[in-house]
């Protein structure tokens, strides 16, 4: 797993890596890593997919929506906590650029549904909006 100078930190409840470029090749690495740590906790078959969804989605408006195309110095963190005591997973996504609206027309109704999306496979989600940047918390409780 390569991530340009950042290093992961990988433990048997959390995942946790800061400073990833906010690039499309990146973050699908962040998605490839939250998918070996939740079936390292064999949490694959107990919702596993939604979290992987959900927290993709973020991690794609981070990218898309946080920081202008030609910027090219943006960065997202991802944080992946697991309490074996409550069954409860926790993603959070972070970014540090502002919103903006994406570079890509929408094309008729198939765009623009992302933290929807988000909302749905999530038993909780907060999103939390300030001028250093946007947090999508999202919060499962497993069976």
């Amino acid at each position: 797993m390569q991530t340009r100078g950042v290093a992961p930190a990988f433990l048997a409840t959390g995942l946790y890596f800061r400073g990833v470029r906010a690039e499309a090749s990146q973050v699908t690495m962040l998605r490839q890593a939250l998918d070996r740590w939740l079936s390292g906790l064999r949490l694959a078959e107990v919702g596993g997919q939604d979290v992987l969804l959900a927290s993709y989605e973020a991690l794609a408006n981070a990218v898309e929506h946080a920081y202008v195309a030609t910027d090219g110095d943006g960065t997202v963190d991802l944080e992946a906590n697991y309490s074996p005591q409550d069954r409860c997973v926790e993603i959070v996504v972070t970014d540090h650029g502002h919103w903006r609206e994406s570079d890509t027309p929408a094309a008729g109704n198939s765009r623009g549904h992302g933290l929807a999306l988000i909302r749905n496979l999530a038993a909780d989600t907060d999103l939390a909006v300030n001028p250093d940047g946007t947090q999508v918390a999202m919060r499962w409780q497993l069976p």
